[in-house]
């Protein structure tokens, strides 16, 4: 049972599941914006070229309902492309900034090992067990300024974040006293 813990331990403490746990709570973050702005301004975009109300209800009837009373003896059968088109055009704004984060990512790696080569070349210039714990010296850095990179990037999103939840949220309220007032008025 101690193996199991202090593996469980060094598992966690890996800085690999730490950047996984984060990038998964980043994406799913920015995926609940990315469907917000899709329904909040792409669909409504849409559908007025298509003429429905909200592009997610757009589809091809291929057998009307019948209704008999209030029952439904045979339900509609249709093809929901409107839902088909939203969810693609979702995926498309997540894969391009997926995409533009993965880049930005790689270049930031890129410029830390380049600077940490630089160093650990000038470092083994040096001579003896001073060029060893300087060389260590200088990892130890380079990994420390990746790191705090990565916390500059993901703070930069979070804040990001913030903003368009703030933008939605000023939406949805100028529309509610939208609604409110038309109410008011009749």
């Amino acid at each position: 049972m101690k193996q199991q813990l202090s593996d469980f331990k060094k598992f966690i403490n890996r800085g690999n599941v730490v950047d996984m746990a984060v990038g998964v709570a980043v994406a799913s973050a920015f995926t609940a914006i990315v469907n917000a702005f899709t329904k909040g301004v792409i669909s409504p975009l849409i559908a007025l070229i298509t003429g429905t109300s909200q592009l997610d209800e757009a589809k091809w009837v291929i057998r009307e309902e019948v209704i008999e009373g209030e029952e439904i003896i045979v339900p509609e059968v249709a093809i929901l492309w409107g839902s088909i088109l939203q969810a693609i055009i979702n995926f498309l704004l997540i894969a391009a900034v997926l995409y533009t984060v993965m880049k930005i990512s790689a270049s930031i790696r890129r410029q830390a090992e380049k600077l940490r080569e630089g160093v650990i070349n000038h470092l083994t210039n040096q001579s003896g067990n001073d060029a060893e714990e300087a060389k260590q010296k200088a990892e130890a850095e380079a990994a420390e300024a990746a790191r705090l990179l990565a916390e500059e990037e993901a703070k930069k999103a979070l804040q990001e974040k913030e903003e368009a939840d703030r933008a939605r949220l000023e939406r949805e309220e100028a529309l509610l006293t939208e609604i409110r007032d038309l109410l008011k008025n009749k």
